[in-house]
């Protein structure tokens, strides 16, 4: 954990490139008044870092460098964006909030409307214009959701962001690697298991949700890593209902959860793991 010490597996994880590592050892120095020369190398400037790392100290500068990136300054202002966002939605009175089709099944989608006989053709073109407009803006609207939960995430003093993209890990909470999950649904399996209930058992039991989020996902993505799952229970949230559920969620107290997966060579294994459930709703 980094709440002990970092290795070079967990360095590039953090700071992405070299660059970076630079200017974290900068502001360390100047902040705990070291005058040793900074390396020069990959090698050695990952041994610095590990030689030097102090949790307390070094969470506070990257915390601190991440404050000055473009991408901060854009995540602060996700939620002016949102709001203007579903404003422009309801000018144009582009309807209920929910998908007009699946990415995936963009194809048959089309096929499908194309073989519709009642339609004239300028009627097609009329809805997959529509569709098109409103698949485009949910996943705008969604991005920026997603983007302001990061924002509001990151204003958790124990959270050490990730300057990269690596796959697996999005933040450090309390010194452990999290992996992000967006989900637009609780999914087909909880929702089949607990019926027409699902909504409010997942409400008042977030860590079923949880267990069937890990036990339901693919294998070839398979993993029993903590993860931060963001669920959707709602598709229309504003950014004042995003707030007031992260606003009840206790960064220091994540969720321990076991659950039992199925591999494909038929083998039934049980998991342990930990991990923080986001419920956006009404």
């Amino acid at each position: 954990m980094l709440t002990d010490n970092i290795t070079a597996v967990e360095i590039k994880k953090i700071f992405q490139n070299k660059e970076n590592k630079l200017e974290y050892l900068k502001r360390l120095f100047n902040r705990t008044g070291s005058s040793a020369p900074i390396e020069k190398t990959a090698s050695k400037i990952d041994n610095q870092i590990i030689d030097t790392w102090n949790y307390d100290i070094s969470k506070s500068v990257i915390r601190e460098m991440f404050m000055n990136t473009d991408k901060y300054a854009y995540i602060s202002g996700c939620r002016e964006m949102i709001d203007e966002a579903i404003a422009a939605w309801e000018e144009k009175q582009l309807g209920d909030f929910e998908w007009p089709f699946s990415a995936m099944n963009f194809d048959q989608h089309v096929h499908q409307l194309n073989r519709n006989s009642e339609l004239t053709e300028d009627a097609k073109d009329a809805i997959i214009s529509k569709e098109s407009i409103v698949f485009r803006r949910i996943k705008n609207i969604n991005a920026l959701r997603n983007d302001y939960i990061e924002f509001l995430i990151f204003q958790n003093e124990n959270v050490i962001p990730t300057f990269g993209n690596n796959r697996g890990v999005d933040f450090y909470i309390n010194g452990m690697p999290y992996d992000q999950k967006v989900s637009k649904s609780v999914g087909k399996a909880f929702q089949n298991q607990c019926g027409d209930d699902y909504r409010d058992i997942a409400i008042n039991n977030p860590s079923l949700v949880a267990i069937s989020m890990y036990e339901n996902q693919d294998e070839e993505r398979f993993g029993e890593e903590p993860r931060l799952l963001i669920i959707y229970l709602d598709s229309d949230v504003t950014s004042n209902q995003i707030e007031e559920q992260l606003r009840n969620i206790d960064f220091n107290k994540p969720m321990q959860i076991e659950f039992k997966y199925k591999h494909s060579n038929n083998n039934l294994l049980a998991h342990k793991t930990e991990c923080f459930v986001i419920l956006l709703h009404h």
